[in-house]
């Protein structure tokens, strides 16, 4: 959060599986190939998107990242690199009760699955109430 981080160790690589117009949500590698497209350094199916979160806030889908190529500053969504820590900080370490609530840092918005998983924790604590 100091800002004391590379970028080059933030940049993501995703596989570019289809082409481009074969996308039906604008996933953020998809993003990042239509910038490269637009900056005439061509996109295809089957190459590797390297990118950055940049600003994941802004209204424009395509300027919440940057192609890592097209890095003109050393600015980064620190926010978003921060919930991608936690999220695969909770994906491993759950188990054993973390929950980034703990450090003050809750998630704004909970996928479908967590949902489902913190219904059925709470069906689980009346079902031991009702014994």
């Amino acid at each position: 959060m100091n800002g004391e981080v590379q970028i080059d160790d933030l940049v993501i690589s995703k596989l570019l599986r289809q082409n481009i117009e074969k996308y039906k949500s604008l996933f953020p590698h998809v993003s990042a190939a239509i910038r490269l497209n637009l900056s005439g350094a061509i996109a295809n199916r089957g190459d590797n998107i390297q990118y950055v979160h940049t600003d994941s806030s802004h209204t424009d889908l395509l300027q919440r990242i940057t192609p890592a190529n097209l890095i003109s500053s050393k600015e980064y969504d620190k926010e978003k690199y921060l919930e991608m820590l936690f999220d695969s900080a909770e994906a491993v370490l759950s188990i054993f009760g973390f929950n980034r609530s703990l450090f003050g840092f809750d998630k704004k918005k909970r996928h479908w699955s967590d949902e489902i998983y913190h219904q059925r924790e709470r069906d689980i604590e009346t079902a031991k109430t009702e014994l």
